[in-house]
Formats: C-alpha cells, structure tokens, sequence
C-alpha cells in the first residue's frame, strides 16, 4: 500500500571519507562506540575507515519473514518506549519525549474517530482515498499519517523522497490524491505560485491543516479555488502528536 515516488530533483548522497572522519570524530567525543556509526546514502557503499553501509543491519528475507513482533500486555504497552520525539522548541529548547506503544494507537483511534465524526460515512464503508506522504517520518505529524494511519485505514500512499513544489503537484495530478495532511506554508505555495495552475488538482476534497497558525482568509482562499474542504487540527508533541481537530464533516471557515 505505500509506494515511494521518485523525485526528479533526487539524486545519490555517496559518503564521503573527509565526512565519515568528522562523525567518527564526534561519535568519539560523545562517547559513542564506533560500530554505532554507519553510512547512510540512496545506493549501497563500501565500508570507509571501518564505518559500514547501514544495510548491513538489515536482516535476510528468510529472517523477515520468520519475525513476529512481541505481544505487549497493557501493562507493558503504556510503559514500553516506542519512539522518542523531539518538540520544535517553539516555546522552549526542544526536548525528546518518550512516546508509548499505547500512546501511539490511542492518538491513531482518537483522530480516525475524528476524521469521519460527521462525514456520513466511517473508516470501514468510506470512498476510496489516496494519499501522498511528504512530511517528515521522524516528526510527530509524519508518524501519525504516513506510518500508523495510513497502515492502519489501509489507505494506498504515495511517498515523496523529499518536498518540491512542482514535484508536489505532479503527484497529487498523476496519483489522483483525494485527502493532503498539511502546514500552512503549502497553503501558501497553493494560492500564489503560478506553477499551481498547469497541473490538475481536481481530485483532491480534503485537507488537514496543522502545525502552526492558519489565517481564514488564505483557509478559504484555497478552499474556494480549489473546492476542498480545509480543516485544521492543533497538537504538540508531548501530547504524541494531535490534541484538537476539527470534526470531518465540518465546514470549518473560521481559521
């Protein structure tokens, strides 16, 4: 269900010998054991000074198959650590936060109950969606949508390498993505770069604003050209990622 777009402006980042002696210099000064450096890059490398391609940790197809992830009590579903976020630092310095298996699948029921709320139709009888995944996987919004949600709905999504614009809007026309999870500067991008005009972008009806604020006038600027429904959502990281959202079904005009 999840496909991976390539990017025309994409290309291979090799390592680079000068590069790997810097982190391996700082790996030592942080106290970090060489073997917990590797390379990280699109195409496979030769090991350099000792740092390995980072698939070597990759297990065989054989060993893939034969893996069942551990069945969690709840005890240990609320206390296990599934992954540590870090928070922008718009109020304060940034910080990782400790996220649980149970913090994760609790915020993943509360926004699929939320998305459809009042829609006419729930996550099981619901037209077909697409979507495109551009945010960033190591971000709370990111997970949310792109990993959990989207695994979880069962919804195709299209993975983006990384954010251009023009790129951007020849998925949403070749793909037909029907819903965007989004931050304000698209919005943005949408109403006032002219590139938007030469693509088709009729098959979209849905997107979800977050992240930061969003002004009624560029909210309904893009909803009344575009003819989508705009929702906003508001959230934190310490709180796993969404906290207030807007119910689907909606119509949110008042930014």
């Amino acid at each position: 269900m999840i496909h991976q777009v390539k990017n025309t402006e994409a290309r291979a980042i090799l390592a680079h010998p000068g590069l790997v002696e810097t982190a391996l210099a700082a790996a030592q000064g942080a106290g970090l054991p060489s073997d917990r450096v590797y390379l990280f890059s699109d195409k496979p490398n030769d090991s350099i000074h000792g740092v390995s391609d980072w698939r070597t940790m990759i297990g065989s197809m054989q060993e893939g198959g034969q893996y069942r992830w551990k069945r969690m009590t709840e005890e240990e579903a609320v206390q296990t650590v599934a992954t540590v976020n870090y928070s922008s630092g718009t109020t304060g310095l940034p910080k990782g936060v400790c996220v649980s298996h149970h913090n994760l699948v609790a915020n993943v029921e509360q926004t699929i109950f939320m998305k459809y709320l009042h829609k006419g139709f729930g996550p099981h009888n619901r037209p077909e969606e697409r979507w495109v995944g551009f945010l960033p996987l190591y971000h709370a919004y990111g997970q949310l949508y792109t990993i959990l949600m989207a695994t979880k709905l069962q919804v195709p999504i299209y993975i983006m390498k990384q954010f251009q614009y023009e790129d951007f809007l020849r998925v949403l026309q070749t793909y037909r993505i029907t819903h965007l999870q989004i931050a304000p500067p698209i919005l943005v991008m949408l109403s006032k770069r002219p590139e938007t005009s030469k693509y088709d972008l009729s098959s979209v009806t849905d997107v979800l604003c977050g992240a930061a604020p969003l002004s009624k006038e560029l909210q309904n600027d893009v909803a009344k050209r575009f003819n989508v429904q705009i929702n906003q959502g508001w959230g934190m990281t310490e709180v796993t990622c969404g906290a207030l959202h807007v119910p689907g079904g909606i119509k949110d005009e008042y930014g």
